[in-house]
C-alpha cells in the first residue's frame, strides 16, 4: 500500500511529462484506508470482516476465504482489469499475510489467471 501510494503520488508530479495514467486497484479484502485512489476495490466483491461475522472465520481465515472466491470469481476481475487502455499503469496491492504467499498458492493462481487474461487481448 505505501508503495503504491508512492508511486501514484510521484506520477501525478509529473504533470506533462507523465505520459500514462496510473491506476491502483485494491486487491486486500481486509483493508481500511487507503493513501491512493482506488481504481476499483475487491471489497466490493467480498470483505473479510463480512466473511468473518458470516461463517465465523478469524481475520486470517476469512482472508484465506475471501482470495479464494476471488479465484472463484475472476469474471469479476477481468471485468474490472478490461475497464483500461493498454497505455496505462494498474497496480495491485495485494494482501501482505504470507499465508497467501507461501501456505497456499492463492496469489500465485490469481496472477497466472490475470497472465492468462492479458494473453487472450
Amino acid at each position: 500500500s505505501t508503495y503504491c501510494t508512492a508511486v501514484q503520488q510521484h506520477c501525478a508530479t509529473l504533470g506533462p511529462l507523465r505520459k500514462r495514467n496510473v491506476h491502483v486497484a485494491n486487491l486486500d479484502p481486509a483493508a481500511e484506508t487507503f493513501g491512493y485512489d482506488l481504481s476499483f476495490d475487491i471489497r466490493d466483491l467480498i470483505t473479510v470482516e463480512d466473511v468473518m461475522e458470516e461463517l465465523g472465520l478469524g481475520p486470517n481465515g476469512a482472508l484465506i476465504y475471501c482470495m479464494e472466491y476471488l479465484l472463484q470469481n475472476m469474471d469479476w476481475l477481468e471485468e474490472e482489469l478490461g475497464k483500461f487502455d493498454d497505455d496505462e499503469y494498474l497496480m495491485l496491492d495485494c494482501p501482505g499475510q504470507i499465508e497467501l504467499y507461501t501456505h497456499a498458492p492463492i496469489i500465485k493462481k490469481i496472477i497466472d489467471i490475470i497472465d492468462i487474461i492479458f494473453e487472450r487481448e
